[in-house]
Formats: structure tokens, C-alpha cells, sequence
């Protein structure tokens, strides 16, 4: 069943000191964009939640927002990388021994060294709540497609009825070209015979009828577009992402339209050609929703 891009999931997750709320929003884009926004210590689950929200979201731009709500006693890790602090002290040294300056160094010092001396959170105690974090982005993911799903349904409703007026336009178009074509020549007819009076030339009426009909034929254009429709219902029918094959189909339906508008030079057919481009723009725009 075809998806909506919008829609919005939320869960709650609670541990025994926190809170761990997650919110999923998504809206309409080109392609599968995310923002997620977490909090520095959980920085590195960002690509599980990607991985996890691509079983779910196949187009649309993706907002996640984690908020963690509590008191939390992580215990603390100390990362010292020796190697730089090996080479600021031989940077020392030699700047010692070049500038004649002193060179003492204290343990205060060296924990001024941000880049060699760093504390950071405990990884197990920030693992064990990044597998409360997941569980919390699958259940707002799995209220965020039933909202989608459910919006895809309205959206697929809409279209249906918009593809069925479109098609009843293409068989009123169909019934009133051969019309079209003989209230050409009857008008033809009656300039001539005002003009010509009893030497009316039936042979230059037929050549003239002939022009016209080759000029006006617009049963190709309807036909391609009656296929594009009947294109268009099944693909809105299929299982999986359609919105980007249903953009295209539009675009060729309003090809089709377009030539018929200026091919069709009777005010009746004129008039079912503007009826036919409202409803492609409706059909355009209620597209541009669908995953």
C-alpha cells in the first residue's frame, strides 16, 4: 500500500533514573534526507537509527529528536592518547633547548591538553541506554507508518476519484472530435456557398474538410492519454514506493492535454481540455504527498 511522506511517531521509554522520549516527523523531499538530533553522548547511535528507520521510510525528509529526562550517574572514563602528549613534550624540550626557556611541565598542565586528555562517559552504562533509545525509535517508527499508511490510504482515495473524472473527460473528448470535424464543414459549406452561391465545388469542401481533419486530429493524443490513465490506476494500485512513477505519468498526461488544446479548435473540446489540466494539477499535487 502506498505511503504518505507525512506523518509523526512518538514514544516513551523509561528506565529506573530516566526518561527517554523520541519523536519521528517526516514531510515531503526528493529523496530520503534525515536530521537527527541527539545528545552528545549518544552521537555514535546515529547511523543504527538510519538503519533502522530505512526499514521503514523509503522517501521524505526525516526528523528524529531525542530527549532524555532524569538524573543519570554514568560512571566516567579517562582517554589519555600518550603519543601526542609524547610528542608536546619533546615540542617542550626542543623549544627548551632552542629559546632557552624553562621547561617544567606539571600533571596540571598536561590535563589542560584537551586533545590528549579527555573524560568521557562510560560505554557500557551509555550502550545499556542506547538499547532503551532503539527500542523507543522502532515504536515511534511503527506509529509513524501507521499514520503514513493511513494518510496514503486518504491520498490514494483522492486520486481515485480524480483519475476517474479525468477519464470521463477523455471519452466526452473522443465523442465530440467527429462532431467537431462535421460542424467544420457545414460551416465551411455555408462561407462558400455565401461566397460561390450555385457554383459550389464539393471537391474543394472534401479538400478543405481533409486539411482540417489532419490538422485537428486529436485521436492519437487522447488515446496515449487514456493509456496514461489507464497506466496511472494500476501503478496507484501496486505495493511499495509509487510517487516518484506517478509524477512521471502526470507529466505525460499533461504533454497530451497540452498538444490536444492547441490542436482542437472547437470551444466545447477547448473547454473539456480545461477541465482535464484542473484535475492533472490536482492529481500533481496530491502526487507530490505520496512516498
Amino acid at each position: 500500500m502506498a505511503a504518505s511522506m507525512t506523518g509523526f511517531g512518538r514514544s516513551i521509554k523509561q528506565t529506573e533514573n530516566l526518561s527517554i522520549q523520541v519523536e519521528i516527523k517526516t514531510v515531503n523531499h526528493r529523496f530520503l534526507e534525515y536530521s537527527i538530533k541527539l545528545p552528545q553522548a549518544f552521537a555514535y547511535a546515529d547511523m543504527e537509527i538510519r538503519k533502522c528507520l530505512n526499514k521503514y521510510i523509503k522517501r521524505g525528509r526525516v526528523e528524529v529528536h531525542a530527549t532524555f529526562s532524569g538524573t543519570w550517574n554514568a560512571a566516567k572514563e579517562l582517554h589519555i592518547d600518550w603519543n601526542l602528549l609524547d610528542s608536546y613534550y619533546q615540542f617542550i624540550q626542543q623549544a627548551s633547548e632552542r629559546y632557552q626557556l624553562p621547561s617544567d611541565l606539571s600533571v596540571t598542565d598536561v590535563l589542560h591538553i584537551d586533545e590528549a586528555v579527555v573524560v568521557s562517559e562510560g560505554r557500557r552504562d551509555v550502550d545499556d541506554l542506547v538499547t532503551v533509545l532503539m527500542e523507543a525509535v522502532e515504536e515511534a517508527a511503527d506509529k509513524l507508518l501507521e499514520m503514513r499508511i493511513r494518510e496514503g490510504e486518504n491520498l490514494l482515495s483522492d486520486l481515485a476519484n480524480h483519475i476517474s473524472s479525468l477519464h470521463l473527460l477523455v471519452e466526452k473528448a473522443k465523442m465530440q472530435a467527429p462532431k467537431a470535424e462535421m460542424a467544420y464543414r457545414k460551416k465551411l459549406e455555408k462561407k462558400l456557398k455565401d461566397v460561390a452561391g450555385d457554383m459550389l465545388d464539393d471537391t474543394r469542401i472534401a479538400t478543405e474538410a481533409a486539411v482540417f481533419a489532419d490538422k485537428s486530429d486529436i485521436s492519437e493524443e487522447l488515446a496515449r492519454l487514456a493509456s496514461h490513465i489507464a497506466q496511472f490506476t494500476e501503478t496507484m494500485n501496486s505495493k511499495g514506493p509509487v510517487g516518484r512513477k506517478l509524477d512521471f505519468i502526470i507529466q505525460e498526461m499533461n504533454r497530451e492535454a497540452n498538444t490536444i488544446g492547441s490542436k482542437g479548435s472547437d470551444s466545447d473540446i477547448s473547454s473539456l481540455v480545461v477541465e482535464m489540466k484542473v484535475l492533472i494539477e490536482k492529481l500533481r499535487e496530491q502526487v507530490q504527498n505520496l512516498e
